[in-house]
C-alpha cells in the first residue's frame, strides 16, 4: 500500500475503506447547506450508475451510491479484465458545518472473452489487495486502489466546491 494513502482513510464497522471530511461554512445555514447538498447530488448521482439513496431533510442526511467506472484494466489476448469501485457518499449537513464522508465498498470486475458473454464478479474492497495480501490479483487490485483514492479524494473536494458555491446548477438554463 503507497504511504501517501496511508493515514489518509480508514476502516470502518461495515468494513469499508472510508474518508471523512468536516468543513466550515460560518454564514451557511443548514437549509441552505441542504439544498447545496442535493443540488450535487441532482447533478452527479442522477444516471444509470448511481442513485440518491436516502434524503433525509430533518436531520441534514444525503446518502448516494456511485460507481468510479474502469479504474483499472488488464488486456490479454485471450480475455479483458476491467474494475469499477463501488461507492456511497453521505453528506451531513447543520448549521455552519457539513461532514462529507465517503466510502469504497466493492470492486466489480468485469471479465470480456472473445466469444463467451461478460461475466461479472463483485468482491468487498477490504477483501482484496493490498488490504489482503493474498488477495486475488495484487497488481490489478493494488492500481484500482490507487486510482480510487484518487478519485475519492476529488469527489470529495467537488462536494466542498458545490457547498461553497451560490450553485452547480446552471441558473441561465430557460428550460
Amino acid at each position: 500500500m503507497s504511504e501517501k494513502t496511508k493515514g489518509q482513510w480508514q476502516i470502518d464497522e461495515n468494513e469499508y475503506v472510508t474518508w471523512h471530511k468536516v468543513v466550515d461554512y460560518p454564514d451557511l445555514n443548514k437549509t441552505e447547506l441542504y439544498s447545496r447538498t442535493l443540488d450535487y447530488f441532482l447533478h452527479n448521482y442522477s444516471d444509470v450508475n448511481s442513485i440518491i439513496q436516502e434524503r433525509d431533510i430533518p436531520n441534514g442526511v444525503i446518502i448516494g451510491k456511485g460507481v468510479y467506472k474502469k479504474v483499472n484494466a488488464l488486456n490479454g489476448d485471450l480475455e479483458n479484465k476491467t474494475v469499477d469501485t463501488w461507492h456511497l457518499l453521505k453528506v451531513q449537513v447543520k448549521d455552519g458545518r457539513a461532514k462529507i464522508t465517503l466510502s469504497l465498498t466493492q470492486y466489480e470486475e468485469t471479465l470480456r472473452g472473445r466469444e463467451l458473454a461478460d461475466v461479472h464478479y463483485l468482491y468487498p474492497v477490504t477483501k482484496q489487495f493490498p488490504f489482503n495480501p493474498t488477495g486475488y490479483q495484487k497488481d490489478l487490485y493494488e492500481k484500482a486502489f490507487n486510482k480510487s483514492h484518487l478519485k475519492a479524494l476529488e469527489t470529495i473536494a467537488s462536494v466542498e466546491k458545490a457547498l461553497k458555491a451560490d450553485s452547480i446548477q446552471n441558473k441561465k438554463d430557460n428550460w
